[in-house]
């Protein structure tokens, strides 16, 4: 009897190491293949000697048995710019991965380039390559490689000019020092990392055309990046910075757009901008203290807290400018336009100073039922002129010198397109200005000019 229990048991325990789950039987057929979520892996432009971001390759096997990849190796082994990362490790070549029945495997991908003497974009290939049984198979690899000119926490020598030829890549800022000049000019694109600044005690002057803007970003490429705040500092006017000038630029991505801490007795505008656009701030578009400052056809949109906020007086103006946020990339409660002549600094210390601040022609407008807020509780002079403009405000007192209040502006598309509807309320209801006879597009404006920073084309 206990001889038969020692067979029943031995029986059991041999029938239950036999019936091995199929998905982890090895098959050697040379007709099953893995299958891969990209069979391209493509990286947006690299610069020259910093590393690429991390991309993500899903290998699958979709069969019922397991299967033994016997290599999976970069082409261009250990002369590839590229490297790969397989269950936590970095290398070239890797052997023998098993791959289970329906399971998946995730390989991580990054590339590195080294500089060349090319000025313009060149591609960089290579592919990753699969053995299963014989079987090969493989995912290709492009990047697009850049050549720059690097600039880490520098002090420029005095008047500097860029061009176009290759970008600027700014790490832990720099600084254009007192009566010294940076000029950049059209074409040119300047990408700052995370935590850069521009700073400019002396004078900056961009050249920019309608054509060919002059580009301020943030250093990441990569399209998860390609329109997110906050990816670097903004461009800072420091007190005595005078006779800057901006025209046909795009600046985006940072915390503050243009910041003037620029306080003087005069009212020269320590900065004039024209044709600009500023976008995707995580604070502010345009920030100012005490400073003058003149906008012509403007415009700055998506900002968490202000598109412009002016504080402790100054002389501001803006004519045909349109600025909008509204709340489709981060929450915002703060008017989009903020006025003062009062301002406090972080050592407590008040600023105030008269005010002067003139809006003509300008669209401000967001998802907030008051878009606008002034404040002049520093007692100082404070002087408000508003003409011809459509704005989003509880302010009563400027339904006056034919504003238009509370009428939506009907842009093409509030998340992306400022350009004005057909049936836009803004069309023809601006006045001609001697200083703007064209709008931000570089189309002529006609007799009855639009409000805003662009003239509708029917």
């Amino acid at each position: 009897m206990k001889k038969q229990h020692l067979l029943f048991l031995l029986g059991l325990i041999i029938l239950a190491f036999s019936c091995k789950p199929e998905e982890e039987i090895f098959s050697f057929d040379t007709n099953l293949k893995l299958e891969f979520s990209k069979d391209t892996i493509l990286f947006d432009t690299v610069f020259t000697s910093i590393g690429s971001v991390t991309k993500r390759l899903i290998v699958k096997n979709p069969n019922r048995n397991a299967l033994r990849i016997s290599d999976i190796n970069l082409a261009g082994r250990n002369n590839s710019p590229y490297s790969i990362i397989v269950n936590g490790f970095e290398g070239e070549n890797f052997k023998e991965e098993k791959l289970l029945g329906g399971d998946s495997l995730l390989i991580l991908v990054k590339v590195l380039i080294d500089p060349n003497s090319d000025d313009l974009p060149f591609f960089v290939k290579d592919s990753i390559v699969f053995n299963t049984n014989g079987n090969i198979q493989d995912v290709k690899l492009i990047a697009y490689g850049q050549n720059a000119n690097f600039l880490n926490d520098s002090i420029l020598a005095c008047n500097t000019v860029w061009d176009s030829e290759r970008p600027y890549v700014i790490s832990n800022s720099i600084l254009v020092d007192t009566l010294c000049s940076l000029t950049i000019e059209k074409g040119t694109k300047v990408f700052s990392e995370n935590g850069s600044f521009i700073f400019i005690k002396g004078s900056l002057v961009v050249n920019g055309e309608a054509q060919d803007q002059v580009l301020f970003r943030n250093s990441r490429l990569d399209e998860d990046f390609e329109e997110a705040p906050g990816q670097w500092g903004g461009i800072i006017f420091l007190p005595g910075s005078k006779n800057n000038k901006i025209n046909f630029a795009e600046i985006k991505n940072a915390q503050v757009g243009l910041n003037l801490d620029t306080f003087d007795s005069d009212t020269i505008p320590e900065l004039v901008i024209e044709n600009t656009i500023i976008k995707n701030m995580s604070t502010s578009g345009i920030l100012t203290i005490g400073a003058d400052l003149i906008a012509r056809n403007t415009l700055v949109h998506d900002c968490a807290e202000f598109t412009i906020g002016n504080f402790g007086g100054g002389n501001y103006t803006y004519h045909n400018c349109t600025f909008a946020s509204f709340r489709f990339k981060f929450f915002r409660q703060d008017p989009s336009i903020v006025v003062t002549d009062i301002f406090q600094r972080r050592d407590e210390s008040v600023l105030t100073d008269n005010l002067r601040f003139e809006m003509v022609n300008c669209i401000g407008w967001g998802d907030l039922e008051n878009e606008l807020a002034f404040d002049n509780s520093g007692n100082a002079q404070f002087e408000l002129i508003f003409a011809n403009n459509l704005l989003r405000t509880q302010i009563q007192e400027l339904d006056i010198n034919e504003n238009i209040l509370n009428a939506d502006p009907k842009f093409i598309d509030a998340a992306s397109d400022f350009h004005l509807d057909t049936l836009s309320p803004a069309k023809d209801k601006g006045i001609p200005l001697l200083n703007i006879l064209k709008d931000l597009d570089n189309n002529d404006r006609d007799d009855t000019p639009d409000i805003g920073a662009y003239e509708r084309i029917e």
